[in-house]
């Protein structure tokens, strides 16, 4: 089946109205750990045929669905598992003051990772995440973790938990499902999609335009499950709630029937590659002790090893997105990009111990972070050999290549690829004015691997997902060795556009 699922955050007293003004399939229903408020929704959603997901967002730390509550589902249709709320969020930023707002006092989600190393600290969230799984999993169904940032996933994956990243909010959309479909394809766990409208303290912090896009960048993806959250019900009947809540109803009852979906997220064929350490940095504030955003697995502060990551995205983005953060961009070349649109080209993220099977057909790798395994090692060097590119700093060069210190740009031959070893990866951003990577000795390796800088791609087995910005197509002139658009007037790139074609082999 290639059609996904929608649906649509809810409280348990608001079942059976929303169900009938949108014509949704299930419910992200928010319960807050409260199992005596759940029995008359759940009696609606079996009455109404309608699936549910258990939000339990608001409950108390340490909190687990009771053996009654367990029992009951059991008898029940349309359980699909627990979710464990913005657990990235609540783990890494437990000192801010929003986080207060769960009752939480400074303290973190998952687990206590003060006086930790950051290995010990991911283990410990991990082994956390395990529990949580194995108390909230029911009938072969998982729980599933929702991301507010484009980190932890790969850690709850290898967990076993389904993969559920919001987009439009305050994050990179591309950046999230780079994360979350490379930690879906690696961990053999689902992957959903949240499309979530507020931003920061706006209830309503997106237009129906960029929220639309955003619906088409969830379809398209591929995930299994869809469904929308928002602050419109806080927002005293404002006239962009209600078009938003229009463009959601319109979306499911028109644009989906007639433009069928051919594949799942199950079918995509990344053709770049980035592998790092699941370290939680997404942005180099996390380099100091703050509130937010908090340092790695709340304890930890990033080391440049960390923040290496998030130069690569400047230039697979082709310098569309920053340097400093793979979540907030607002700030982002393009003036008025909040947070949708970034033309990359087949990206997927792995995280330290992925193995060949995942790998294959990767054309241009990436090693980064302060670890890589040792079967990682020998997946990239076998992917290498049949002709992919590897770009690496010396530290986390295989052993036997004897990179020592390098002092510049250096290609090493191996099979039918090559390694490209850095100085260092922070001069590893795109340069508009020479049209590719600021290093010189890098342009002729990488600009036929990183795409044409106008779309963002993904392959889906036979067929190919091309998103571009509306009002893109405007004329162009050659400077230097750039095809440069004369004005990009017009273009906004947070109203998408898509075409599906067959995949070009």
């Amino acid at each position: 089946m290639t059609q996904p699922s929608f649906g649509l955050t809810a409280g348990v007293q608001e079942v059976a109205g929303l169900w009938k003004e949108f014509g949704v399939s299930f419910y992200d229903l928010h319960f807050g750990g409260k199992v005596d408020m759940l029995a008359e929704a759940l009696e609606t959603c079996v009455d109404l045929h309608l699936g549910y997901i258990l939000n339990f967002e608001h409950a108390p730390l340490g909190w687990f669905p009771p053996e009654s509550l367990k029992q009951d589902l059991r008898k029940r249709r349309g359980f699909m598992g627990f979710m464990l709320d913005e657990a990235d969020h609540m783990q890494i930023n437990a000192h801010w003051p929003v986080i207060d707002y769960y009752g939480y006092d400074d303290r973190h989600y998952l687990v206590e990772t003060e006086g930790l190393d950051l290995y010990a600290a991911r283990n410990a969230v991990f082994e956390a995440l395990k529990q949580q799984n194995a108390s909230c999993g029911l009938e072969g169904k998982p729980a599933a973790v929702e991301f507010l940032f484009p980190v932890m996933m790969h850690t709850a994956a290898r967990a076993g938990l389904n993969v559920s990243p919001k987009i439009l909010k305050e994050t990179c959309g591309p950046v999230m499902l780079a994360a979350a479909m490379g930690a879906a394809r690696q961990y053999g766990v689902d992957f959903w999609v949240d499309v979530d409208y507020w931003w920061h303290n706006e209830a309503i912090g997106h237009t129906a335009e960029r929220f639309r896009s955003a619906l088409l960048l969830a379809y398209w993806s591929g995930a299994s499950n869809i469904y929308v959250e928002g602050g419109s019900r806080w927002a005293n009947g404002h006239p962009l709630g209600k078009e938003i809540e229009s463009a959601y109803r319109d979306f499911i009852s028109g644009y989906v029937p007639s433009h069928p979906r051919p594949y799942t997220w199950r079918d995509f064929r990344p053709e770049i590659a980035i592998i790092r350490f699941d370290d939680t940095c997404f942005d180099i504030r996390q380099a100091y002790l703050g509130e937010f955003p908090g340092p790695l697995y709340g304890h930890i502060p990033a080391r440049a090893e960390n923040t290496e990551w998030l130069n690569i995205w400047s230039l697979l983005s082709h310098g569309f997105m920053r340097t400093d953060s793979a979540s907030h961009q607002w700030e982002a070349r393009r003036f008025n990009s909040r947070t949708l649109f970034a033309p990359l080209h087949n990206v997927a993220v792995y995280d330290h111990e992925v193995g060949y099977a995942t790998l294959a057909g990767t054309r241009l790798i990436f090693l980064t972070g302060p670890f890589i395994s040792t079967v990682c090692y020998e997946a990239v060097q076998r992917i290498v050999k049949e002709g992919a590119i590897c770009v690496l700093p010396p530290r986390l060069a295989p052993p036997e290549m004897q990179a020592g210190c390098v002092d510049r740009v250096t290609r090493i031959e191996d099979g039918s690829g090559a390694w490209v070893l850095l100085p260092e990866f922070y001069h590893l951003h795109y340069e508009c004015f020479f049209g590719g990577p600021l290093m010189p000795e890098l342009r002729e390796i990488l600009l036929p691997l990183i795409g044409d800088g106008d779309h963002l791609v993904y392959n889906f087995g036979d067929w190919t997902a091309r998103f571009r910005q509306a009002g893109g197509n405007y004329p162009r002139h050659e400077i230097m060795t750039c095809f440069v658009p004369v004005t990009q007037a017009g273009s906004d790139p947070d109203r998408l556009e898509v075409d599906i074609v067959p995949c070009s082999r």
